[in-house]
């Protein structure tokens, strides 16, 4: 009898947590309560573990190797003390032996565990972010928020369940069957399921970004389509969709084991999820939701976490939120996915906000943020010209620095920026994208940058354009007109 590496992973997954470090092709490895580090051979055929001494005694369906073989290079950082001379191997044959492995090894605190914790929630912080929501609603649709079923947020959020419907409608997994795994047409609904645009039915699909817009390898789905002609990959992430949508496979074993397999595509994952069970699990933007929590007083993040601690977390910290919503608006039965919208929403505000973009309500107060924002904006670009004018005046450090020019007061240079911002109706010369601007939630990226059209000119009337700042960092002394040429190929126009 042979233990397959992937049920191997799974039962130590859900006895040690998480692994110690990311996984590579060739080793997991993890740690017991006690600090005891262990690791699996993922080359071998055999489920193979590493392990410090000493040895176990005579264990059923374990078998301890005359040689540990444990010079991989992949043996590192944590899982160092792995590399010592004294490290032993065992080969372990069933589920069965590989728990009382962990017995012996790890210890009774080894039990599988609950690792869905959720992030901590100041109910005070929660009420006044949720003042600040409910008054970005009333700036933007022109109307108090009153519920999840009507006004704004229906008009954004209500599509959801509507398109999750009609993906399973798609995906149609009850007519799945153990011999569709390696077929391809597991993979073929799958990705059916995911790449919906549906004119009849006003359907899009933007919980997962599956559209050619940027290139293939920026797809979220892009391995799914790769294993059509790769029959290995194939058989594997079929064989993953299977047991989670049939199979009753190990839930967070199989999140884990996908993020390897699709480099860690957290808003496919959470897609896939959703679509099992939209009473626990929720899709996921990461920058997006990351800001929604900042402005909720939430210390977590999802940015690059991808994994199923992290997901678990995120889920559990929506469900907390139902009840401090449902306090907050006397609304009754808040679900899961309105706690989504929520957060989703206020996000998308909260962007909005920071691009200037909020049409403020007849007879709203005017705070000041986003006039604030853009002024400040103007004189950060001010300073910096006049600090690269001062340091750019044609002297020799290392290199021959350009001459460049500023040819016009400080007080004409920010008439003359606030005007170009107002012709460019506050978005960038180059690429159309919003700006945002100087503020708590701003993303530096989209600030303003005055970029010189001529970057061998001057900083004059007639060379000025503004951009965002990474677009002018990616310009460098680019010809503008080829650099336009080159962003226009990548919108897929000659």
């Amino acid at each position: 009898m042979t233990l397959a590496l992937t049920d191997a992973e799974a039962i130590l997954r859900s006895r040690l947590g998480e692994p110690v470090k990311p996984p590579t092709d060739y080793v997991i490895g993890f740690k017991t309560p006690s600090g005891k580090a262990l690791a699996v051979h993922r080359e071998a055929t055999e489920t193979r573990i590493w392990f410090q001494p000493p040895a176990p005694p005579n264990l059923a369906g374990v078998r301890l190797m005359d040689a540990a073989s444990n010079r991989n290079s992949n043996i590192n950082g944590p899982l160092l003390p792995l590399r010592a001379p004294t490290t032993l191997r065992v080969e372990v044959d069933s589920p069965g032996a590989l728990d009382r492995f962990l017995d012996w090894y790890a210890g009774p605190g080894s039990a599988p565990r609950n690792i869905a914790a959720r992030a901590a929630i100041d109910p005070p912080a929660f009420r006044q972010a949720f003042a600040r929501f409910q008054a970005l609603i009333a700036a933007k649709s022109g109307h108090p928020f009153t519920g999840f079923r009507e006004g704004l947020t229906a008009v954004w959020e209500s599509y959801k369940p509507r398109l999750r419907d009609h993906a399973l409608g798609l995906l149609r997994a009850g007519e799945w069957s153990e011999t569709d795994i390696g077929s391809g047409a597991i993979l073929d609904r799958m990705i059916e399921a995911i790449e919906i645009h549906d004119g009849r039915s006003n359907l899009t699909n933007n919980l997962v970004f599956w559209q050619n817009r940027f290139g293939h390898a920026n797809r979220d789905h892009r391995a799914l389509l790769e294993a059509g002609s790769n029959p290995k990959l194939r058989r594997e992430i079929e064989g993953l969709l299977f047991g989670l949508f049939r199979g009753g496979a190990d839930e967070g074993a199989t999140f884990d084991r996908l993020s390897e397999l699709t480099g860690g595509k957290y808003p496919l994952l959470a897609y896939f999820f959703f679509l099992k069970d939209m009473d626990r699990f929720m899709p996921i933007q990461p920058t997006g939701f990351d800001r929604a929590f900042r402005a909720l007083g939430i210390d977590f993040s999802t940015l690059r976490q991808c994994s199923w601690a992290n997901y678990s977390t995120y889920n559990e910290t929506l469900v907390a939120l139902r009840p401090l919503i449902e306090a907050s608006t006397g609304l009754k039965n808040v679900r899961l996915v309105d706690a989504h919208s929520f957060c989703w929403i206020f996000s998308t505000l909260l962007k909005l906000e920071a691009e200037g973009s909020i049409t403020k309500a007849a007879g709203g107060k005017d705070e000041g943020r986003i006039l604030g924002g853009r002024e400040k904006s103007i004189i950060a670009m001010r300073l910096s010209v006049e600090n690269t004018v001062k340091n750019a005046n044609g002297q020799i450090v290392q290199r021959v620095l350009k001459n460049k020019e500023l040819r016009m007061t400080s007080a004409e240079l920010e008439k003359l920026m606030a005007s170009l911002l107002d012709l460019q109706d506050n978005r960038c010369a180059l690429t159309g994208i919003p700006f945002q601007f100087l503020g708590p939630e701003a993303d530096k990226n989209l600030l303003p940058s005055l970029d010189r059209i001529d970057s061998a000119g001057h900083y004059e009337v007639g060379n000025l354009q503004v951009v965002c700042q990474f677009i002018n960092f990616w310009k460098g002394d680019s010809d503008n007109a080829e650099f336009q040429r080159l962003l226009m190929l990548v919108r897929g126009v000659e």
